[in-house]
């Protein structure tokens, strides 16, 4: 059984826009500390590659699932003064284009 790769800490940033890129065609990431990844020491800050899906706190990337721990506080604190809710039981949303 493979354990899990958890990342705490995290925050989700853009992945490669630039001023130029559409809203709808915007991509984003996880930037935090992981921990269990077999690429990566316990407790290295990582950007990952485009969330490709969530449900509840697992993310899915191009190449890992993360289980997500206590988000970083100031990003939270950014998010309450931003006006967006982050749900700690659900915290990441995937806009679905169809």
């Amino acid at each position: 059984m493979m354990s899990n790769v958890i990342l705490k800490n995290w925050s989700v940033r853009g992945y490669n826009n630039t001023p130029y890129t559409a809203p709808e065609c915007q991509r984003f990431c996880l930037y935090g500390e992981v921990y269990g990844h077999p690429r990566f020491p316990d407790g290295k800050e990582i950007e990952t590659s485009p969330i490709q899906a969530s449900i509840k706190n697992l993310v899915e990337t191009n190449n890992t699932v993360y289980e997500l721990g206590e988000a970083d506080t100031s990003y939270l604190l950014w998010c309450e003064e931003n006006g967006i809710k982050v749900d700690s039981e659900n915290p990441i949303k995937i806009r679905d284009i169809k």
